[in-house]
């Protein structure tokens, strides 16, 4: 049994003082310090279990991060397609707070986009969504792979599929030779792995667009606008069939004009969430700000959407086979186009919360609970509820990450700790 004293639990609309946040490898509930001390000081023990105590000195303690949308950190990416990557990729997060992602792909040939699903599968968290219960509970199973899946760092919880189903028009940092329209024949044999499948609503006619998006639900894929030229009528009109998400709002789709409102005006008139790269170089800090006043904290999901050269100095890097030029905190390809992010999750929420003003649940929100809702896997990550995985993170003010604990086991301390 494990204890953190002296922290500020973070819950989803308050932080909580004087609590003791009580874990094995799930959580087993929160106690004021009273009653922990009661028992602490008397036995060392906790009901009759040895307690590990850790000291938070009065930083905020947090369910793990959850990255729903990162190519790559650390020198490594997605579709590298091999374990090595994958594996770099998790030690590296941990370090940023988060304890569970969605690696994502690009817009490749099928064949290396399915290699890379294929690695994706064989190292995922045993945590799935049973499919013939689309809003029943969540079942745990064994992973096939299992006794080789377990990564050092941060849980993966599937695949988010970026490409190839967008429009050439708004295709950013990603090859136009391989974009293809969208058919679900591409995806049926990793509907276990695919979490979320980006679609350009424009590349398809619209009853082809109705069965895509029906298959997709009915496999719990999520659907997610984006990288994509459609105008307003038509995203609303997805929406209605059941899209429910958008790709990295603001970037690669249809602008926000006054009489053509496109896909961003239809982002913020329905009730999509909407991921967000506050780096402030993928969206202005004034138009963070207007999202966050229409959205609110339960309809934005704060991401990276980082490539390899995230975490690494500047130099020349990589993505989608492409060269991609790194310099002050900025990755572009030759002609100028940015080329993913840079930035790492925990500043991600530094910015957002200077830039809007919310307060640390709501930012720890957006980075926790919208996703393990959306994925529906809220009864076991996102939370510090009893049962949840103990998916923990320590920080500061300023989101300096100080602790990472996944399933329980401590797997991350800042080294100027001591």
């Amino acid at each position: 049994m494990h204890a953190i004293i002296n922290g500020r639990i973070v819950l989803s609309d308050k932080v909580l003082d004087g609590c003791v946040l009580l874990f094995d490898k799930n959580i087993t509930g929160i106690v004021s310090r009273e009653t922990f001390d009661g028992a602490w000081k008397n036995e060392k023990k906790w009901r009759g279990q040895l307690l590990m105590v850790t000291d938070a000195d009065g930083n905020y303690v947090s369910p793990g991060f959850i990255n729903l949308h990162i190519h790559g950190c650390a020198g490594a990416d997605t579709m590298d397609g091999d374990v090595s990557a994958l594996d770099m990729m998790s030690r590296f997060l941990v370090q940023t707070g988060v304890t569970a992602f969605l690696p994502a792909t690009m817009t490749c040939s099928m064949p290396v986009i399915h290699k890379a699903l294929a690695e994706v599968r064989n190292r995922m968290t045993v945590i799935v969504r049973r499919r013939e219960e689309q809003h029943g509970p969540v079942q745990t199973v064994q992973n096939p792979a299992a006794e080789h899946s377990l990564l050092s760092g941060a849980k993966v919880l599937g695949a988010y599929l970026e490409g190839p189903f967008i429009s050439s028009a708004y295709k950013g940092a990603q090859k136009e030779e391989n974009i293809v329209t969208a058919d679900f024949i591409h995806i049926s044999d990793f509907t276990d792995v695919i979490k979320i499948v980006v679609l350009a609503p424009e590349t398809l006619e619209y009853e082809k667009l109705k069965d895509f998006i029906t298959q997709c639900k009915a496999h719990n894929i999520i659907v997610s606008l984006g990288h994509s030229a459609a105008d307003y009528d038509l995203a609303v009109q997805a929406v209605a069939e059941g899209a429910s998400h958008v790709t990295h709002l603001c970037n690669a789709m249809s602008g926000l004009h006054h009489r053509t409102p496109g896909l961003m005006g239809a982002s913020l008139d329905t009730e999509v969430t909407c991921e967000l790269i506050a780096d402030n170089l993928h969206v202005h800090p004034a138009v963070q700000r207007m999202i966050y006043r229409i959205k609110g904290s339960e309809g934005i999901e704060l991401i990276t959407d980082s490539m390899r050269a995230c975490g690494l100095p500047d130099g020349v890097s990589e993505l989608g086979g492409q060269t991609v030029y790194v310099q002050n905190g900025e990755a572009r390809l030759a002609d100028g186009t940015i080329a993913g992010s840079l930035v790492t999750l925990n500043r991600a929420m530094l910015n957002f919360r200077n830039n809007t003003g919310a307060t640390v649940p709501e930012v720890v929100r957006m980075v926790t609970e919208n996703q393990a809702q959306e994925l529906g896997l809220f009864e076991k990550i996102g939370s510090l509820s009893p049962g949840a995985a103990a998916d923990i993170t320590i920080f500061n003010e300023d989101f300096t990450i100080f602790r990472t604990f996944v399933d329980g086991c401590e797997v991350y301390k800042n080294p100027d700790i001591n």
